[in-house]
């Protein structure tokens, strides 16, 4: 009732308002619908994360001061009177009003042709850089989105295999005890099995404090609150095939947003060395002025030219030689990128060829030959014969295999998307609000 009180209901409506679309501007509100599917996060991260958004404020601000890079300076104007003038008679009806001579100038520099077009391709090199700083964000939250949601899904399916072969031990418990209590079985298979039973059960809780924390830090990228409802992977993985190395290599050093953006520092350290070595130069200044200190009216009116005698002192000089070895600096910081990044290209197609050969491996004889030997053994246990060991030994294994075969899979994806990174995001294209 008081702020009703103090506020009135109107403004009361009118507060709520606003504060509830600051929530909304501060908290996300991506919700999936059955499953997180990859490619819904990845356009939610886009379109809410705050730092792309502070990123694209800082591209329209450079353009905004491109557009008036090459402007001439404001003209000035200078106003003076004759102090010893004043009361007496002046030779002009201006003059005589104020009853002092007085002296008007306006003025207007011109710079040395060529200067205000380097003005304005240093301001475009200053957006090219910050628009390759905003494509090396975008690159590095879509391949962080990718990265969370492979461990995500890696999290998911661990816990699902996790929960079979827990299904799995809980049923050769009843076999095992029943066996224990007909004096066919020992009570150390039945103290085995609910001890592994239990290493299940804590590792199904580790999993899903995993599944917590991925959770928290995907919101985080969403810019909503930690605990917003995510919900889980889906079941496939979205990997893309890869073209040869040396269409990946030629999209690397055409769209790399770091590479991008160093060139673009190139670009604007050409520009400032071409436009220091212009100061060599004079600028001019154009005046215009009227002078009443002159009798005759035809003596009054004045045109001149004023231009700056560019003499070294030594500070000339130092800044052509500051520029030049910016220059050069930043043509070797260039040279020293694409070597990295032909390096770095060389090393993640080495890890993605290894991941591939070995899921293959793992699909095509190691799970399946798994299986049998599970499924062997545990016919055999159930049958009354068989080792109680060899059946644990081979549930182990392959638990392990499946466990390892999903973390291959969901590292493919990673090295898959740190290859994307690497292309400006060529693999998979987005839409992007810029």
């Amino acid at each position: 009732m008081g702020i009703c009180k103090k506020y009135g209901i109107a403004q009361l409506v009118v507060l709520c308002w606003i504060v509830s679309g600051w929530t909304a501007s501060v908290f996300g509100q991506f919700i999936p619908d059955d499953e997180l599917l990859l490619a819904d996060l990845t356009q939610a991260v886009i379109e809410q994360n705050a730092g792309l958004t502070a990123r694209e404020l800082r591209i329209r601000a450079s353009r905004a001061l491109t557009e008036s890079a090459g402007a001439l300076d404001d003209p000035r104007l200078s106003y003076s009177v004759a102090p010893s003038s004043i009361g007496t008679d002046i030779p002009s009806d201006f003059g005589n009003a104020l009853r002092v001579r007085q002296t008007l100038q306006v003025s207007q520099l011109f710079p040395w042709p060529g200067k205000r077009q380097l003005r304005t391709e240093l301001a475009e090199a200053r957006v090219e850089i910050e628009e390759a700083n905003y494509e090396q964000l975008l690159v590095a939250l879509i391949q962080q989105v990718r990265s969370l949601w492979s461990q995500l899904w890696f999290a998911d399916q661990a816990l699902s295999v996790n929960a079979e072969h827990r299904d799995l031990l809980n049923d050769l418990e009843t076999v095992a005890s029943t066996r224990y209590a007909n004096g066919l079985g020992l009570q150390q298979d039945v103290l085995q099995i609910q001890t592994s039973l239990v290493e299940l059960r804590h590792r199904e809780l580790v999993l899903n404090q995993e599944i917590r924390r991925l959770q928290a830090r995907i919101n985080d990228l969403l810019n909503q609150s930690a605990d917003a409802p995510l919900g889980l992977p889906g079941q496939q993985l979205p990997i893309r095939t890869l073209p040869g190395r040396n269409i990946l290599l030629e999209w690397v050093l055409e769209s790399e947003p770091e590479l991008m953006a160093l060139q673009a520092r190139l670009r604007l350290a050409q520009r400032n060395k071409e436009l220091v070595e212009l100061e060599d130069f004079p600028d001019f200044q154009v005046n215009v002025g009227y002078n009443e200190l002159w009798n005759d009216i035809e003596q009054r009116t004045q045109v001149g030219v004023s231009l700056n005698i560019p003499l070294d002192f030594g500070k000339r000089s130092a800044r052509k030689a500051a520029a030049g070895f910016n220059y050069a600096s930043s043509r070797a910081d260039v040279a020293r990128l694409r070597s990295e990044l032909a390096a770095d290209l060389e090393q993640l197609l080495s890890t993605e060829e290894e991941l591939s050969h070995s899921i293959d491996l793992f699909e095509t004889e190691l799970i399946p030959r798994a299986e049998q030997t599970l499924s062997a053994a545990s016919a055999n246990f159930r049958g009354g014969g068989g080792n109680f060991q060899t059946l644990i030994q081979a549930q182990q294994q392959l638990l392990d295999l499946q466990l390892q075969i999903s973390e291959m899979q969901a590292d493919r994806l990673i090295s898959i998307s740190q290859i994307n990174k690497l292309t400006g995001g060529q693999l998979w294209p987005v839409e992007t609000a810029q």
